[in-house]
């Protein structure tokens, strides 16, 4: 493979600008189609007798020309997690531990290797050839199901846009949106998540001896903020910041990490923030007006605020989280967004697993009534063991009653949310594990000890559901 397609096209005089403002000369049009053509076999620029002259032709039928199994994200998007890695998006290997390993990691690279990783690298050819890579299987399984996954979300994999796709992205040195976990500094433990993303769980970890000290270690090292170790990655990112246009901050609880400013006036000072949107994940527990005074420079800013389920049903799945302190700073979130003016969008996001997928009717009439917001679904794909795909099938067919019972008419969802017909058939999309569900049961009865919580108490109708299926009696 020609490395060039993915950098040094400054000094190759093929590509000259990515910004708005400027399109890319037709010559450098001409040079990157042929590159294309003669690395992976694409057809942009038609017969060999084809003119110069004739090349805006082409551009009609680049659409038939992108691969059906094209992902943009490796081309555009970087994600940083909280151990330093990089990947193309947060969906890319999910639960894969092993590749954990020995890949490149913030401090010891800057964020410009990670972004010409070999992984990277590899993962664009593969995509270019029409591949599947079979990191991306959370994609693969969520259009199986019927959903419009990240892939797909994401200008249709290109197809909508393809003369953007050939000739701005797939050429780009540096990406166009960051998806940054600074650290996994966080005020929360919730049942779904792990000490890889949360510094509430080390502990909880460490006393269960669930982790060796190894991956303890590695643990609290993820709470270590890793960008500002290196002068340059300032440097860099002032170099990138005229062609970013995204941000998304993720946790950890992204409200918490210094390095979350940082980046900001960063982009504020050196970038377009004028016309850069922010993403945000937030658990609702943190509301300071000093955000606003951040935000209001930016086009727009977005934040999903999870919120899994209500009362003490979410105060068991999101530990330390005081439910009517979250309703109240949802109150508080709108009031300074009229007081500052800023452009700002709530949603609350529900992420569906084993544990609040038969209260989904409860929290859409919720929040329906009193947080009047839309609703983005998602999917628990790991841990596994809290996957709905792990519920035995006749649980599964009372649940999809109980899921075909709820009348969604008045209740908003952002349009690409999954539907409560894609939750139901990606929950029938395997067979259910028998060793997955015995994690379930051996996991909730430790954690419910330690936390003296009780899943039977809490969740009364599911643990009605489950327990026939309990053979070691762990749930009592």
């Amino acid at each position: 493979m020609d490395k060039r397609i993915f950098k040094n096209y400054v000094d190759d005089e093929i590509i000259v600008s990515y910004g708005e403002a400027k399109s890319v000369p037709t010559e450098n049009k001409i040079k990157m189609a042929g590159i294309l053509d003669r690395e992976f076999n694409f057809n942009l620029l038609g017969k060999p007798e084809y003119e110069h002259s004739q090349f805006p032709k082409f551009l009609k039928d680049l659409e038939s020309q992108v691969p059906e199994n094209f992902c943009l994200y490796p081309f555009i998007h970087l994600q940083i997690d909280p151990d330093g890695r990089a990947r193309p998006c947060c969906k890319y290997k999910v639960g894969d531990s092993d590749w954990q390993q020995d890949v490149p990691k913030l401090p010891d690279v800057t964020i410009e290797d990670l972004w010409n990783q070999p992984e990277l690298q590899k993962l664009r050819g593969q995509f270019l050839r029409n591949e599947r890579p079979s990191g991306c299987h959370a994609c693969w399984d969520e259009e199986k199901a019927g959903m419009m996954s990240m892939r797909k979300m994401y200008d249709n994999g290109g197809k909508l846009h393809p003369n953007s796709t050939f000739f701005h992205h797939i050429p780009r040195q540096s990406p166009k949106s960051l998806d940054l976990k600074l650290s996994n500094l966080c005020n929360l433990k919730c049942r779904i998540c792990t000490p890889f993303l949360s510094s509430q769980w080390i502990k909880e970890h460490k006393d269960l001896k669930i982790s060796d000290p190894n991956i303890i270690k590695m643990y609290t090292e993820n709470s270590r903020e890793k960008f500002s170790a290196d002068s340059s990655n300032a440097e860099i990112l002032k170099k990138w910041a005229k062609n970013i246009d995204h941000l998304e901050f993720y946790g950890g609880e992204p409200l918490m990490q210094q390095e979350h400013d940082i980046i900001l006036n960063i982009i504020n000072d050196f970038g377009n923030p004028d016309i850069t949107n922010i993403w945000y994940n937030s658990n609702a527990t943190i509301c300071d007006e000093e955000f606003f005074l951040l935000w209001k420079n930016f086009r727009e800013v977005t934040i999903s605020l999870s919120v899994d389920d209500i009362g003490p049903r979410f105060e068991y799945q999101r530990m330390n989280a005081k439910w009517d302190e979250v309703v109240s700073n949802i109150d508080k979130f709108k009031l300074l967004t009229k007081k500052y003016n800023v452009n700002l969008f709530f949603r609350i996001y529900i992420t569906v697993g084993i544990h609040n997928v038969y209260y989904l009717d409860e929290i859409l009439e919720y929040v329906k009534n009193n947080f009047k917001l839309p609703i983005v679904f998602n999917l628990v794909h790991y841990p596994n063991h809290y996957s709905l795909v792990n519920f035995p099938n006749f649980v599964k067919s009372q649940i999809e009653n109980k899921l075909r019972s709820i009348d969604t008419t008045d209740v908003e969802f952002v349009d690409w949310s999954p539907s409560i017909d894609n939750i139901i058939k990606y929950m029938y999309d395997r067979e259910y594990d028998p060793l997955e569900l015995e994690k379930f049961f051996k996991f909730t009865q430790q954690h419910d000890v330690y936390r003296n919580q009780s899943f039977k108490e809490t969740f009364n109708e599911v643990y009605e559901l489950l327990k026939l299926y309990d053979d070691n009696d762990i749930l009592k």
